[in-house]
Parts: structure tokens; sequence; C-alpha cells
């Protein structure tokens, strides 16, 4: 009786064990599932922002870092370190479009930024932990909306020849004159506080060049991608040195980077100035409110 008894309760210890194990490997499968389905989900919006922000010559930083920290389960450094290795990928494919295709990159205007932008950002990635993001977003946000009102109702500094801090330039066929020391301090706060956040400062970099240094839009946007690589790389270096970054995620993301920003990029040049110049507006209040509403979510 006793070994009777003993038989049949191991029987039902084994089968419930079975039960367990396979309701274990069903909940398994099923998280599996749903983590392919959200990675599907990113790798798609990736691709979406990567194609239009390039036709805007930008690096889609802004929406890169909202849409993995929505859909993947993973720390906000990390994001930013994935974030920031994105962009460098996109502002390396779309300065080599907009510079042999498009002619709209002003090198010498470029490369004194970029020294400028270089250094902030470093500073930018490495003391990204000090201040608490909620401050960032915030007042980004607010220099986005601000930026997208006064470029959509296509306002600029009047500048006076006698000022000085002028620098004519010619590029792509056109002839312009820049204000340096409008510029360069604005400039330099923002891809400070953009790299600290994870995102490349373009939504900041050109409003300000064209806004406030009298440079044309589609200079600034095409410039802009060069900014964008040394802004993005900078910061990512200085992100590594104090945060993680996941690898494989990284490279299945990056993929999507380069073809949407062959195609956007190649684009540009069919859009009229003045749609141009208000599609962008439209991309800064969106980029802005994704951002406040990430801030409660």
């Amino acid at each position: 009786m006793y070994q009777l008894f003993t038989a049949s309760l191991q029987d039902i210890l084994t089968a419930s064990e079975e039960d367990i194990g396979t309701e274990t490997d069903g909940k398994e499968k099923l998280v599996g599932d749903f983590m392919e389905l959200t990675l599907s989900i990113v790798l798609l919006c990736i691709f979406i922002t990567s194609f239009i922000f390039s036709m805007f010559g930008r690096g889609g930083g802004d929406f890169y870092l909202p849409i993995i920290l929505t859909f993947l389960p993973i720390n906000y450094y990390t994001a930013a370190g994935i974030s920031l290795f994105l962009i460098v990928v996109q502002g390396l494919s779309m300065t080599l479009i907009y510079h042999k295709k498009h002619r709209l990159i002003d090198w010498k205007l470029a490369i004194i930024l970029g020294s400028i932008i270089a250094l902030s950002s470093f500073l930018g990635g490495v003391l990204s932990y000090k201040i608490p993001e909620i401050y960032l977003k915030l007042s980004f946000s607010c220099f986005l909306l601000i930026s997208s009102y006064l470029l959509y109702r296509n306002y600029n500094l009047t500048i006076k020849h006698w000022r000085i801090g002028l620098w004519k330039r010619e590029a792509a066929g056109i002839t312009y004159t820049v204000n340096l020391l409008y510029i360069v301090f604005p400039i330099l706060l923002a891809s400070f506080m953009a790299s600290m956040s994870g995102i490349s400062g373009g939504g900041l970099i050109i409003p300000i060049c064209t806004l406030f240094g009298g440079v044309p839009l589609r200079i600034a946007m095409g410039t802009n991608t060069f900014l964008v690589l040394i802004s993005s790389s900078m910061g990512f270096i200085g992100h590594l040195t104090r945060g993680g970054f996941d690898l494989s995620l990284g490279i299945k993301l990056v993929l999507m980077v380069i073809l949407g920003s062959q195609l956007g990029s190649r684009i540009h040049v069919k859009i009229k100035e003045e749609k141009l110049r208000k599609g962008f507006s439209i991309i800064l209040v969106i980029a802005a409110l994704w951002m406040l509403i990430k801030i409660f979510i």
C-alpha cells in the first residue's frame, strides 16, 4: 500500500513538473515573440526617421532616443550610447552625399564650428551623469519650440556690415555673410547639452546658424551633416567612458539608418526652400513635444 501511494505521488509530481515546464516554455516563447515584434517596430521606426531627417540634413537623434526608450527594455544611458552610434553612422553617410552630390557643405565654416563642437560634445558625454536629464529635456524642448516658430516665420537677424565678426562666404554658388560672434557660444552650449542628452543637436545648430548667423538654410543643413558627425562621434566616445553600449543591437539598428539616410539625402534637392523650411519647423515641434511627453511617461 505504501509503495502504491509513493508511486502515485511520484507520478503526480512528475506530471506537475512537466506542466510547469511546459507553461514556462510557453511564457518564454511568448516573451521572445513579443521582443521580436517590438524590435521589428523599432527597426521600421528607425528607418522612417532616418529617411525623413536625412532629407533635412539632420541626424534624427531627437527621435532615435525616444523610439529606443519607448519600445526596448534598456536604461537611458545605454539607449543614449546607441542613439549617438546611429547618428555617427548616419552623419557619415549624409556627409558623403551632401558633399559629393549636392555640394552644400561650406567646409571652412564646418571645420571652424566642428572644432568647437568636438570639445563641447566630448565634455557633454563625459559629464552626462552630473545633471538630471529632466532639466536638459525641458530646456532643450523649449529651445526647439522657439526655434521652430522663428524658422517657420522666416525670421532672421539683420546683419550690419560694420559689425565685427563678419565673414563673407561662398558655397554652392551662394554668397552670404556669417556673423561668427552670434553663433559660436550658442553652438558651444547647444552641442554640450545635446551630447549630455544623447542626441546630435542638429535641431539647435541649424536654427542658430540660420537665425543668428545669417547662413542660408540649405547651406546650414548641408554643413550640419558634418557637424552632426563630429558632435555625435565625440559625444559617443564621451558616453563610452561612463556608460554602456549594446553592440549587437547597435549593429541591427544601424543597418536601417544607412538605408534610410542614403535614400533621404538624395531627395533633398527636390524640395522647394519654403517647404523645406516649414517641414523642418514641424519636425522641431514634434521632437520637442515628444521629448516633453517622455519626461512624464
